[in-house]
C-alpha cells in the first residue's frame, strides 16, 4: 500500500460561512466564536476528571521510577540528533506498560467509542511524553503531513483517532493548541482529550513555561477506513483480541 493524498482546503469555513458542525450557525458565531468562554469546536471531545487525583498521582509516581529519553531524529547528513521539532522525553515502562495499556483501553471503551460510534480496530502502545519547562511539539498532523503545493495533505500512517490522557496540572504554558481552529485547551490533571487524527486537527505542544507536563497518548485505527500501511503499526493492540481477554 501507498500514502493517500487528501484535498486539503476549505477548513476550517470562512468566518461567515455556515459551520462544519451542520449546526446551521455561521462559524463565527459557532465553533470560530472568539473571545473568553469560547465552546471546545466540534471533533474535540473532553471527558474532565477521567482519572481520579490518586489516580494520576499514582501515575506520575510510577512514571518518575522509569528512565526518561529523549526523542531524536536524523539531520540531512543522517546523523542521529535530538529532535528539533519535539522538545520532550518518553519514559521506558517495560514491564509497567501494561498499565498504560489497560488505563487506555478504558478510555476507548468507556468513553472515546460511545461519544464518537467509531468502531476501533487497534490501537498503538501507549507512550508517557513528558515535558520540562522550555519543552515544546511543534505543530503536526498525527497521522501524515502537509504538501502545500498540492493543496493536499498526506495520509502516511492508519492513524484515525488521536487520544492524549493529563496526568498533572501543576504547570504553566504548555496548552493544546490546534493551529486551523486557533484555539487553545488548557490540560488538567485527569483531563482526558480525543480528535480525528487528519489535517483539520493539525496541533502543537505549546512551550511549557514553568513545572512538568505529563502526558499519556495513543492513537487508534478505525474500522471501514481505507488503509495506507500493509500492515498494522508494529507496537499495536488488537481491540478484538483485547476484548476477548478481558
Amino acid at each position: 500500500m501507498a500514502s493517500k493524498y487528501f484535498p486539503d482546503t476549505g477548513f476550517p469555513p470562512a468566518r461567515n460561512d455556515p459551520c462544519y458542525c451542520s449546526s446551521g450557525e455561521r462559524y463565527k458565531r459557532c465553533c470560530g466564536v472568539m473571545g473568553p468562554g469560547r465552546p471546545i469546536p466540534f471533533g474535540i471531545g473532553v471527558k474532565e476528571q477521567f482519572l481520579s487525583p490518586e489516580e494520576c498521582q499514582s501515575l506520575v509516581t510510577l512514571i518518575d521510577s522509569k528512565e526518561a529519553m529523549p526523542f531524536r531524529a536524523r539531520d540531512p547528513q543522517n546523523n542521529i540528533i535530538l529532535d528539533p521539532s519535539r522538545v520532550c522525553s518518553w519514559a521506558k515502562m517495560e514491564e509497567s506498560q501494561r498499565v498504560l495499556d489497560e488505563v487506555v483501553a478504558c478510555a476507548f471503551e468507556q468513553v472515546i467509542i460511545p461519544e464518537t460510534g467509531v468502531e476501533v480496530v487497534w490501537y498503538e502502545e501507549p507512550q508517557i511524553l513528558m515535558y520540562k519547562p522550555g519543552g515544546f511539539y511543534q505543530y503536526h498532523i498525527d497521522a501524515g503531513h502537509r504538501v502545500p503545493e498540492q493543496q493536499a495533505w498526506c495520509k502516511a500512517v492508519d492513524r484515525d483517532i488521536s487520544m492524549l490522557i493529563y496526568l498533572r496540572e501543576d504547570f504553566t504554558g504548555g496548552g493544546l493548541h490546534f493551529k486551523r481552529l486557533d484555539y487553545t485547551l488548557q490540560p488538567k490533571a485527569g483531563m482526558l482529550v480525543w480528535f480525528p487524527s487528519d489535517s483539520r486537527f493539525e496541533h502543537m505542544a505549546k512551550p511549557l513555561e514553568s513545572g512538568m507536563r505529563y502526558s499519556i497518548v495513543s492513537w487508534a485505527a478505525a474500522k471501514d477506513v481505507e488503509r495506507v500501511q500493509d500492515k498494522r503499526a508494529k507496537r499495536s493492540i488488537d481491540w478484538l483480541t483485547r476484548k476477548k481477554q478481558a
